[in-house]
């Protein structure tokens, strides 16, 4: 036997002290490549599954539940012109709750928002003019934003004495968590 063929034997007898044969050496690569494939399947599948949790909203919402009891949805009856907005539930922390109002029935209406909204436990309250001549139509958001953009907003466009801001556009990052639609009535504005 030349020295080349027995370099390139396979050894009958026992293990060289440096390891395995070279066979056992491709054996061990394929269960790490099959197991890492596997791993990668596995972590493919979470982030698959995270995205579409997300997707349809299963998560935690970055707003808890939060209505408009008073005015109801949907009664149509005209209200006074200093509107008592009464609902339920609160922001979480970090996050401040406003209300929007905003005359409808002409097309380029600002909002103004209130962020003198007082809460009692789950309860919250405020009452806002409905600035507009008499059966103008009026939308009232329940809307939920940081609590440091509410604050910087309020100090930039703030009314002298009085907690609100006007503007053209919904603050970025806020979320709508309630709106119900009034007729102004007759009546003082507060």
């Amino acid at each position: 036997m030349t020295l080349t063929e027995q370099l390139s034997a396979e050894p009958s007898g026992p293990r060289s002290p440096t390891g395995p044969p070279a066979r056992w050496g491709k054996r061990a690569a394929r269960a790490a490549a099959r197991h890492l494939l596997g791993f990668s399947s596995g972590v493919a599948v979470a982030v698959t599954a995270a995205g579409v949790l997300q997707a349809i909203r299963t998560w935690p919402s970055p707003v808890d539940e939060i209505s408009i009891e008073v005015p109801q949805h949907g009664s149509h009856t005209k209200v006074g012109p200093c509107l008592r907005v009464i609902g339920h539930g609160t922001s979480r922390p970090g996050t401040k709750q406003v209300i929007a109002v905003q005359q409808t029935d002409t097309s380029d209406s600002p909002m103004t928002f209130f962020t003198d909204v007082r809460i009692v436990g789950d309860e919250w309250q405020i009452s806002v003019p409905l600035t507009g001549p008499e059966d103008s139509w009026f939308r009232i958001r329940s809307v939920v934003l940081s609590t440091k953009l509410a604050d910087y907003l309020e100090s930039v466009g703030g009314s002298v004495g009085r907690s609100r801001w006007i503007s053209p556009t919904m603050p970025p990052g806020s979320a709508i968590t309630d709106s119900v639609d009034v007729q102004r009535g007759p009546g003082q504005i507060c």
